[in-house]
């Protein structure tokens, strides 16, 4: 059996048998017929019995029944789930179901808790949407509710498993805290948008397990942060590619010490005309996505640039970045995690980053996943 994070960590992802899972709670979706099966067959008659008079009884919610036969479970919960080609109903509804289990579980005393790879599998969903869906749900709710959880996937989808890792790693290393280990003054948001992600967090920009590092190499201090992070090595490359290249758009430089693939410095300098401003930012923007998709990367940190030193109105940066980075996500369809990372006494950045992640076009709140409370003025 392959481990991905031992065993004592809130959420990890295992390659197995989920007959053989010994945990508090299997779950089974009663749509994948050859999981149901399997599931049934190893409980024996008792377990395919109550299976079948509850099924009788109330079609359309969670089924808990009691574990029995070859099953090292103590109960199994049959749930009813069908996937959705809208992307945001298949979202919701993964959502929900998610919140359902994790909230049954808690009210009947139980501790862990084992998922399939729901919606992975025969029915042909977005596997990076639907781990993305499932990690992230699990994430905001172990903030209310203390439950080890699992997911359980078949030894030969590689694919799935990795997908589901790199999600869990992208939570690290806030999530694999246990709830009163957590650092209280740092709430994070996490809100899909189409087959992407953005996540806004306080923390360090030079600690983020992602695949790319932004900088801005017009900050000095912004860029001594990353580079003496990076060491010698990232300190030597950007000096030869500066020579070489001073007046060059982009810096990209390996990532040293750093725990990423590539760090790219972007240039860019704030305007006093508003307009120009936002421009310069959304080019700032464009630049980074085209980078980030000629690599193939996935996921990207990005610090709050803009809303230091240089003067400039805050919601006004804020606005355009969140704004330009969901369009992008949008109309190119990527597959990309984004990570707004805010210094810790940056609260008021912080903040407008929320809000303006939250806020659909329509100036609705997002559903999402955060632990983040709005100040009341947001709502």
């Amino acid at each position: 059996m392959e481990a991905s994070t031992s065993s004592n960590r809130p959420i990890h992802v295992r390659k197995g048998d989920l007959t053989k899972e010994q945990t508090d709670v299997i779950v089974v979706c009663s749509s994948s017929i050859g999981l149901l099966a399997s599931v049934l067959q190893a409980g024996g008659d008792t377990v395919m019995s109550s299976y079948n008079i509850e099924l009788r009884k109330n079609s359309t919610q969670i089924i808990a029944v009691a574990a029995s036969g070859q099953l090292l479970a103590k109960a199994i919960y049959f749930v009813s789930w069908e996937p959705n080609s809208d992307e945001i109903l298949l979202c919701k509804s993964l959502e929900k179901l998610v919140s359902d289990v994790i909230k049954k579980a808690t009210n009947e005393k139980y501790k862990s808790i084992a998922f399939p790879a729901i919606g992975c599998g025969q029915f042909g969903c977005s596997i990076n949407l639907v781990t993305k869906t499932l990690i992230g749900k699990v994430h905001q709710l172990r903030t209310f509710h203390s439950m080890t959880v699992s997911f359980i996937i078949q030894p030969d989808r590689t694919d799935i498993y990795d997908e589901f890792q790199k999600q869990i790693d992208l939570l690290e290393p806030f999530e694999q805290l246990e709830p009163l280990e957590r650092t209280p003054e740092i709430p994070t948001v996490s809100v899909p948008i189409k087959n992407g992600m953005i996540i806004v967090e306080k923390g360090n920009i030079t600690t983020q397990k992602v695949d790319a590092i932004i900088g801005n190499s017009s900050s000095i201090a912004l860029q001594d942060t990353i580079i003496k992070a990076a060491g010698d090595e990232v300190e030597t490359a950007y000096e030869i590619e500066y020579r070489c290249n001073p007046n060059s758009i982009l810096i990209s430089t390996p990532p040293g010490k750093l725990p990423c693939q590539r760090i790219f410095f972007l240039r860019w300098e704030p305007d006093a005309d508003d307009s120009i401003l936002r421009q310069s930012i959304i080019d700032f923007i464009w630049n980074i996505i085209q980078n980030v998709i000629s690599c193939n990367y996935t996921s990207i940190a990005c610090p709050a640039i803009g809303c230091g030193g240089y003067g400039c109105s805050v919601d006004i940066v804020v606005k355009t970045i969140v704004q330009e980075i969901k369009n992008q996500l949008k109309t190119r369809n990527l597959a990309l995690t984004v990570k707004f990372v805010i210094r810790p006494e940056q609260q008021n950045i912080y903040d407008e980053f929320c809000k303006q992640v939250l806020a659909s076009e329509e100036g609705k709140i997002f559903d999402c996943f955060c632990d983040y409370h709005m100040p009341f003025e947001f709502h």
